[in-house]
């Protein structure tokens, strides 16, 4: 028997038959992990920063936004970017455990910030476009990676 040198030698294959065990303290409804669900958690928790940041940013009347938004005032936005972004870091430690409500709020946080996004693009161009990217990576990773365990 001939192999590649690029594959092991057979005598360094090895078969196994474990199949993986749950644990003891595991839910029927957890979610499996993968590596884009929890890059979308995470990329959850950093725009929540970000959305804060910039909501603390405007409530403080920080210099470098502008006051000439398409709905209310620079404060009303700042408040909004403020809540909004602490719910989305609420809803990415529920991602990280698991839990289904937390995915439902993540997406639907992620999708009114990117319709929201949209609206102050006029002013700051890449970086409106740069979290609506962003939130398009959110709503992929927790929606197509997303499968009950089973």
């Amino acid at each position: 028997m001939s192999y590649s040198p690029y594959s092991p030698p057979p005598s360094a294959v090895v078969h196994s038959t474990h199949t993986p065990q749950r644990h003891a303290g595991s839910v029927e409804g957890e979610i499996a992990r993968s590596t884009w669900f929890d890059f979308a958690a995470m990329l959850l928790f950093l725009v929540g920063v970000f959305n804060a940041i910039d909501g603390i940013a405007a409530i403080g009347d920080s210099r470098y936004l502008a006051d000439n938004h398409l709905f209310a005032n620079l404060h009303a936005w700042g408040w909004f970017f403020l809540i909004w972004g602490v719910i989305q870091m609420i809803a990415a430690f529920a991602v990280f455990r698991g839990a289904t409500w937390g995915i439902v709020i993540a997406v639907a946080t992620v999708f009114v910030n990117a319709i929201s996004q949209l609206s102050n693009s006029r002013d700051n161009t890449v970086w409106s476009l740069t979290i609506v990217a962003l939130d398009v990576l959110i709503m992929y990773g927790l929606i197509v990676h997303r499968r009950p365990s089973s």
